[in-house]
């Protein structure tokens, strides 16, 4: 039972954060039309929005790292003996726990990066750190490690739901795909084709 509120609140943990994730990502293609860009994040910014969702974005990073961490432990103490597994691949557990690590560390440094920067001079900062090659990399496989985890969080979700055919599947692939794709699409625009 308290497993289960467990899961349920790191779950609506993850709703909020996915759904903060569509609004970044949809604000940040406006980068495609400075002016657009530049009126929206002035609003964003001087409407003290930007901490109201910072705030809250830190309050459901908390939640749910703090209740996987907890889950993961549980489970650790309670499998002596792996599943049985029918599929010949299987992904390294000390991988999985690294790449969720890299993906903490990419979302702390990420909204350290967007802190330190001028918000008067929000859209030439931008420009300026994606045309350096090692964080357009960075930026790259931190999206390339949250694609992995939104897939298969929403795969388990699915699964948890009895929904597990593969038009659902296709369906969260791309749902997932089109997000990281999105934010991605900016820093590949500054990167190489601006000037």
């Amino acid at each position: 039972m308290v497993l289960q509120l467990k899961k349920r609140t790191m779950a609506l943990a993850g709703v909020i954060m996915t759904g903060y994730l569509i609004f970044h990502m949809l604000s940040n293609l406006s980068f495609l039309s400075e002016s657009s860009f530049n009126q929206l994040y002035a609003f964003y910014h001087s409407s003290g929005l930007r901490w109201l969702v910072l705030a809250l974005m830190v309050i459901a990073i908390g939640i749910h790292v703090k209740i996987a961490i907890q889950i993961r432990t549980v489970n650790a103490k309670a499998r002596r003996i792996d599943y049985a597994r029918h599929d010949k691949f299987k992904i390294p557990a000390l991988f999985v726990t690294l790449s969720i690590i890299f993906l903490l560390s990419f979302i702390v440094i990420h909204i350290v990066q967007t802190l330190l920067f001028d918000s008067a001079q929000l859209y030439s900062e931008l420009s300026q750190l994606f045309k350096s090659e090692f964080m357009l990399l960075f930026y790259l496989a931190g999206l390339f490690v949250l694609t992995m985890h939104l897939q298969h969080s929403l795969a388990n979700v699915l699964q948890t739901l009895g929904k597990t055919s593969v038009i659902h599947h296709a369906l969260v692939w791309g749902g997932v795909l089109s997000l990281t794709g999105g934010f991605a699409l900016i820093p590949l625009y500054i990167y190489f084709v601006m000037p």
